[in-house]
């Protein structure tokens, strides 16, 4: 009597659950991930135009994203790597508009944004190494969250692209990883695409330091590095169906 009474107790229980709004799983690399928190890709407005059609793009940033560091950022910078890279594969060229300027913080880019025109295609963000010694990750990340909130408003149908500047040969790089950890976050928190391009670079000192001009710009191969990186993000988000 009392096996059957645990049976039906039992199956009860896994009627009641089975009904229950509980979230479904999956099995990552690193443990259990509930579905719910997965984030949804957004889908591309404004990149993928550049199968049929030339594009245009607008950079903020510091720095390096002026691609200080090469032997000459017109040529061997990584904005002009890249638009030779996604030329030869769709043909047609990425007209960019770099607004950024050396040793400036995610402030700037938030002055600059206001200036985006409202046919903005894509935005690149290429910011947040300057600002490791300003702002903690969590005021950084408001101002970042700003700056992405102002370029929806100036350009409604842009891509926006977050990208993590590469590490650098410091003992203070700790720092750095707060505000990587910030981009992360907040790519993920409003929908913008991620480009960790600091996940590309060598972790090994020595290794590091040949792609690095001055322990923190990159150099030419550095920023072939960088720009591969972005280009082979991009083609496989552009060809996605």
């Amino acid at each position: 009597m009392r096996k059957i009474f645990l049976y039906l107790l039992f199956a009860t229980l896994v009627f009641f659950l089975g009904n229950c709004s509980i979230p479904e799983t999956v099995q990552a690399e690193q443990g259990i991930v509930t579905t719910a928190k997965v984030t949804k890709v957004r889908p591309l407005t404004g990149i993928k135009k550049l199968q049929k059609d030339k594009i245009k793009a607008v950079i903020l940033g510091d720095s390096i994203a002026v691609s200080q560091g090469a032997s000459d950022p017109l040529e061997t910078g990584w904005d002009r790597v890249l638009r030779q890279s996604l030329s030869k594969e769709y043909s047609n060229n990425i007209l960019w508009v770099n607004k950024a300027s050396s040793g400036t913080l995610v402030d700037y880019c938030l002055t600059r944004a206001t200036e985006i025109k409202s046919n903005t295609d894509v935005v690149f963000i290429c910011v947040g190494r300057n600002d490791r010694n300003y702002y903690k990750p969590y005021q950084f990340s408001k101002k970042y969250q700003q700056l992405i909130r102002i370029i929806k408003r100036e350009a409604p149908n842009a891509d926006i692209f977050c990208i993590v500047e590469p590490p650098m040969v410091s003992a203070d790089e700790s720092l750095f990883l707060g505000i990587r950890r910030a981009i992360i976050n907040v790519s993920d928190k409003t929908g913008a695409n991620l480009l960790d391009v600091w996940s590309a670079f060598p972790k090994n000192q020595r290794a590091l330091g040949k792609l690095l001009q001055d322990g923190l710009h990159p150099n030419d191969k550095g920023y072939k590095l960088m720009s591969d990186y972005i280009n082979n993000r991009l083609v496989r988000l552009i060809n996605k169906i």
